[in-house]
């Protein structure tokens, strides 16, 4: 079961700048269940850049006084969510929240969003790809960005038990809902592979874990788990499904598998660096960053090193681009 279910597509919109006048429908979006459960206000730099999602109605004159997602700058105008969450959502419907509780001061920290975009690839069937972006109107001030995971820092089996930190505004376990809450967690495994998972997922683009006494549920989805690496604090998952108790095991999507896609969204090459993506060797059968089946995506052509198709019927196309699959059949 998923942690939200909002409705697919790739949409983008123009909204107003100023929300600063928006009327609060209360309790309009805050259709969540579940828990963070065991979690705790937020106490680290990093918790600032985690947002909310808000629907906006009737001509963008309400907003609802519940986020139904969460999410995560990465830069100051650019939100990483789930694909889930946006599916269906034009940037006119949605603003975000730069807060700890929209109860006390949203529409004084309200951002428009210009841009919204729902991976190409996501499959809102098998949950896979699911991931999303959104660009803002102004950019937001005084609050330091996360950077996505990329590819040179990006897991491996070494993570297996490594500590990352959820958070988002789910529903807590008194039932008061929309304030942001933060929990600790372990990577237990690639794809879905922990006891409770339906199916074994994809190793390549997920990682799951066990959480039988923390950890996130329905609003978090869209939130980051945090990783640190050598110090340094990035979004290593996007909070995407579980068991419908969220008390089993929960799913993320791994960011590190979709650097070139959120590099090209930024509009930059790569996000830590500035510098084009290192291009591996054609025919070391591997799909390396900066490469793909037929060099989609300014990537450079190496139809040896992955698996792909990219002729017939366009619904079995597909490519890979990096650690990707890119197309309507992945």
């Amino acid at each position: 079961m998923r942690f939200l279910v909002f409705s697919s597509a790739l949409l983008l919109a123009g909204c107003a700048t100023d929300l600063s006048g928006l009327e609060v429908l209360e309790g309009t979006g805050s259709d969540v269940e579940g828990k963070i459960f065991g979690g705790s206000p937020p106490n680290a730099e990093m918790h600032d850049a985690v947002v909310g999602l808000h629907t906006l109605s009737r001509g963008g004159r309400y907003v609802s006084g519940s986020p139904f997602c969460s999410g995560t700058l990465i830069a100051d105008d650019i939100v990483l969510t789930a694909g889930h969450c946006l599916e269906g959502t034009s940037a006119s419907k949605v603003a975000i929240y730069v807060g700890d509780d929209p109860s006390v001061d949203l529409t004084s920290n309200l951002y428009a969003v210009s841009e919204v975009e729902v991976h190409p690839s996501y499959n809102s069937r098998t949950i896979r790809n699911d991931i999303a972006l959104m660009r803002l109107a102004t950019p937001v001030i005084g609050v330091t960005p996360v950077p996505n995971l990329p590819t040179s820092e990006g897991l491996t089996i070494a993570d297996i038990g490594v500590t990352v930190n959820f958070a988002g505004f789910g529903v807590d376990e008194h039932d008061n809902s929309g304030v942001k809450l933060q929990v600790d967690g372990t990577i237990d495994a690639a794809g879905c592979g922990v006891e409770g998972c339906p199916s074994a997922g994809d190793t390549a683009t997920q990682f799951s874990y066990s959480q039988p006494h923390a950890g996130p549920c329905f609003g978090d989805s869209g939130g980051p788990a945090f990783i640190a690496r050598d110090d340094v604090s990035y979004v290593a998952g996007i909070t995407s499904y579980g068991d419908s108790d969220c008390a089993v095991y929960g799913v993320s999507t791994r960011v590190d598998a979709f650097d070139s896609y959120i590099s090209a969204f930024m509009g930059t090459s790569s996000v830590d660096t500035g510098e084009p993506p290192v291009t591996g060797d054609c025919g070391n059968n591997i799909c390396d960053e900066g490469e793909s089946c037929d060099g989609r995506d300014s990537t450079t052509s190496c139809s040896d090193d992955c698996a792909g198709k990219t002729g017939g019927k366009p619904s079995k196309r597909y490519c890979e681009v990096g650690s990707s699959c890119v197309g309507p059949a992945c």
